[in-house]
């Protein structure tokens, strides 16, 4: 009845249903069970996360038709970001690289979202220590966050041998990094000329940085629910509301004034790489 039913109401053009490759539609190779008719799936299919499969899906659909779970799998563990109120985001472009081999943490247990963790190191965006753990609760500090904003964006960043701030070596590991986000016009650095780029980032200047690194241009955008107690009338109001808004950051977790840990600011850009790819 399921086959009858997508053959009868299959996209103008496609063409006929059957079995993909030889193989029955409850398992093997070929067409996966739950995805749109006729889309052809991608040859590292079976070793990409969860949350990949369902933006390959997202992306691929026939005009008119929604994408599906795989057979036998839920999507509802994967947050996904409400896009009634998105903003395309004009830095951004949807990955389209060979993903890496998913790492297993040595801290993993201490990972509360480990399909975040393991959708953005696939892609190069982020990675673990030299012991092999990934240090979740660790606080994530400016060099960091550039290095995961960038690589996100898939930014090219090369080693130049020079610095633009007095305090980053240009020999360090994130030297490119800052420089590519100053010539970028992400970051400024301070007045005396450092970057300070050990420093702790609170949540809403991450918000910020994160935002105006996606070129998502939230300068007209309306505050109108923030949860009491929060200044309405702040800078990063605007931000916070996007993301509130957007299921980007949740009400609970909201901390303005505090840094945010490894495993949080991955949360926030994995789901704001599932917004974009979701538009």
């Amino acid at each position: 009845e399921q086959q009858a039913y997508m053959e009868a109401n299959k996209p103008e053009g496609a063409p006929e249903m059957g079995n993909q490759g030889g193989q029955d539609q409850q398992g093997g190779q070929g067409q996966m069970g739950g995805t749109p008719p006729n889309m052809e799936l991608p040859s590292d299919w079976d070793t990409m996360t969860e949350a990949e499969q369902q933006a390959y899906m997202e992306a691929n659909k026939p005009e008119g038709m929604e994408a599906g779970a795989p057979r036998g799998e839920s999507m509802t563990e994967t947050p996904r970001a409400d896009t009634q109120k998105a903003r395309k985001a004009k830095n951004y472009q949807k990955f389209t690289g060979t993903l890496e081999p998913k790492k297993t943490f040595t801290d993993e247990t201490e990972i509360q979202n480990l399909e975040a963790v393991s959708f953005l190191q696939q892609r190069g965006v982020i990675d673990g220590y030299e012991d092999g753990s990934f240090g979740a609760q660790n606080a994530i500090n400016r060099a960091e966050s550039l290095k995961v904003l960038l690589e996100a964006l898939g930014e090219e960043v090369t080693a130049t041998g020079t610095s633009e701030f007095s305090d980053v070596s240009a020999d360090a590991w994130y030297a490119g990094y800052v420089n590519k986000a100053k010539a970028l016009g992400i970051v400024d650095g301070y007045e005396d000329g450092t970057f300070q780029p050990a420093q702790t980032v609170n949540q809403v200047e991450l918000l910020k940085i994160a935002f105006e690194s996606f070129g998502i241009d939230l300068s007209d955008y309306p505050v109108t629910s923030l949860p009491a107690g929060t200044d309405t009338t702040a800078w990063y109001a605007s931000y916070l509301q996007y993301a509130l808004d957007n299921a980007l950051l949740d009400e609970a977790d909201i901390k303005v004034g505090e840094g945010m840990n490894r495993e949080g600011f991955s949360e926030l850009v994995y789901r704001l790489i599932l917004q974009q790819e979701a538009l």
